[in-house]
């Protein structure tokens, strides 16, 4: 069906990227009404307002009503993972999700090749006619009896706590300044990496793949991708890929501090899986335990430290994006 014929339930994140989605969202509107595309908006101003926005709308909706809706997402990384999570549990049948990237690294948008400049992306999603499938990540966790979705990857130890500097930026914070300034942004990513390594403590961990059992003393980043980017557009995954219906698994073992100066470098220039000490794996499905308190990240979004017995799986969703 031509996206002109169907309407869309927009949520934007005004906070996101410094107010970027706001910026976004005042050149988007126009194009719609000058189109004559119906649509209705909601705007987001605390965690969780996009879950309650999405069950609000689609509550009200007859099944028939709501098959003629796309969700579409102004924000970063974030927004579209809190959406995606509040369509498949909250909403039946599946609503098809397209997003304008307005995040600081939007790293779903690079996975699948949709343009950065929003409004190239814009025309993408209204040449639309059938929504395409991509995969996403599924995990369900025991211990704690979570379950949820990721569109990204979902990290465990060095990379979650990498992330959490990033954000906080509250270790060296005069050296990040200056090196910034500078344009010096690899340095600023290794110094994450020393800087983790330091703080960050090794694991033991117990994989599971199919029948098979793989046990790790000294684990210290543990990552399962569904596509190869990471923070800042670094590649994490090299492999990983949005349509093989797989999840990539690395888990960096055994690093000392060398080790992990090594496996920075390596990773900057996308030849980390040289490296003998760092794993990988792929594979439709994936348990891992882990019996200590560990740093956990989900699509860049701090989960805090937590034991893991944990089932991930790769499953589809409908997006509304036309990239050919």
């Amino acid at each position: 069906m031509d996206s002109r014929l169907r309407s869309f339930f927009i949520i934007i994140n005004p906070q996101a990227n410094d107010a970027k989605a706001t910026k976004v969202w005042e050149k988007v509107r126009p194009i719609l009404d000058s189109r004559q595309i119906d649509y209705a908006f909601r705007l987001t101003d605390h965690p969780d307002h996009a879950t309650q926005h999405v069950r609000l709308f689609f509550n009200k909706l007859t099944t028939t009503e709501a098959k003629k809706y796309i969700t579409l997402v102004i924000g970063g990384d974030g927004t579209l993972n809190e959406v995606l999570n509040a369509l498949k549990k909250e909403v039946s049948p599946e609503i098809p999700l397209a997003f304008l990237p307005a995040g600081k690294n939007n790293n779903f948008a690079k996975g699948i090749g949709l343009a950065e400049d929003p409004l190239i992306a814009l025309e993408q999603i209204l040449a639309t006619t059938d929504p395409v499938y991509y995969d996403i990540g599924e995990y369900q966790e025991t211990t704690h009896s979570e379950q949820g979705y990721f569109l990204n990857d979902f990290g465990i130890g060095l990379d979650a706590y990498m992330l959490s500097l990033n954000k906080s930026q509250t270790k060296y914070p005069r050296l990040r300044k200056i090196l910034t300034k500078l344009h010096l942004h690899f340095l600023v990513y290794l110094l994450n990496v020393v800087t983790a390594f330091l703080n960050q403590e090794a694991f033991a961990l117990t994989l599971r793949i199919g029948e098979k059992y793989h046990f790790f003393k000294h684990a210290r980043l543990v990552n399962i991708a569904n596509h190869p980017y990471f923070e800042k557009g670094v590649v994490l995954s090299p492999k990983a890929d949005v349509s093989d219906h797989k999840l990539d698994l690395i888990i960096a073992d055994n690093l000392g501090f060398f080790r992990s100066v090594l496996l920075g470098l390596a990773i900057y220039f996308k030849k980390q899986l040289k490296l003998p000490y760092l794993h990988h794996y792929k594979d439709q499905q994936i348990h891992l335990i882990i019996n200590s308190l560990e740093f956990g990240q989900i699509d860049g979004e701090d989960m805090g430290s937590k034991y893991y017995d944990i089932f991930f799986s790769s499953t589809q969703y409908p997006f509304w994006i036309k990239l050919n």
